[in-house]
């Protein structure tokens, strides 16, 4: 694993925290479980130098702070006020630098920098059109179920060519042979006007929550 996502690994290991529940997902509230989890999907991941990146659903920021410490400008959006505010005060204290406000063009301005914003991710106007390189989604299963159209704005923003990536699918107790059809209904219902299924993957690790990568890749 890169030695910058061992490094927060490692942190988040020396510091836990006990996180305010929010949903039935116990996994959600276990930062160290997460942070691990999306670090070996990131490590995955070739994602171009100095990408801009939007992050769906960010809850307590795992996926945005791990990709920002690649060198990444990452804005992590959620409806969930008090997620964000829980998330910035643990990462603050951790020594990670970053803000949360409304201003989206604040942050496009600032290169290389993690922020933080109060959205729903069905409206995305305050976004400029086609400035974000990737949207990233950690783990939908719970998030994403009964939002319907979570994604329909991502056309809009995302590059020409840019991508859009989900996880799902943890250790829930289903046949794996429902999973994988599980997996299969999710590309296609979840897929955006405008974007096509680039790949499709899954991560061998029993420490690993989202299991499987879905990637969709905006027609240029």
């Amino acid at each position: 694993m890169n030695t910058k996502l061992e490094r927060l690994v490692r942190l988040v290991e020396e510091n836990p925290i006990a996180f305010e529940r929010y949903s039935r997902d116990v996994q959600q509230i276990n930062p160290l479980s997460r942070v691990y989890s999306i670090a070996t999907i990131i490590n995955n991941l070739d994602i171009p130098k100095e990408s801009t990146i939007l992050d769906v659903g960010t809850g307590y920021g795992y996926g945005a702070v791990l990709l920002n410490a690649l060198g990444h400008t990452v804005i992590g959006i959620d409806f969930n006020g008090d997620k964000l505010r829980n998330g910035l005060e643990y990462w603050n204290k951790l020594g990670v630098d970053f803000k949360l406000g409304d201003s989206i063009s604040q942050a496009l301005g600032n290169e290389g920098k993690l922020y933080f914003s109060i959205k729903d991710s069905r409206n995305l106007e305050a976004i400029p059109k086609k400035s974000i390189d990737m949207i990233t989604s950690f783990y939908i299963s719970g998030y994403m179920a009964g939002r319907k159209g979570a994604f329909r704005a991502v056309d809009g923003v995302l590059k020409p060519g840019g991508n859009l990536l989900v996880t799902t699918e943890g250790p829930i107790q289903v046949p794996s042979f429902l999973r994988g059809l599980a997996v299969s209904f999710a590309s296609n219902f979840l897929r955006p006007e405008g974007l096509r299924l680039k790949s499709r993957f899954t991560i061998d690790d029993p420490f690993v929550y989202d299991k499987y990568v879905l990637i969709y890749e905006r027609k240029r």
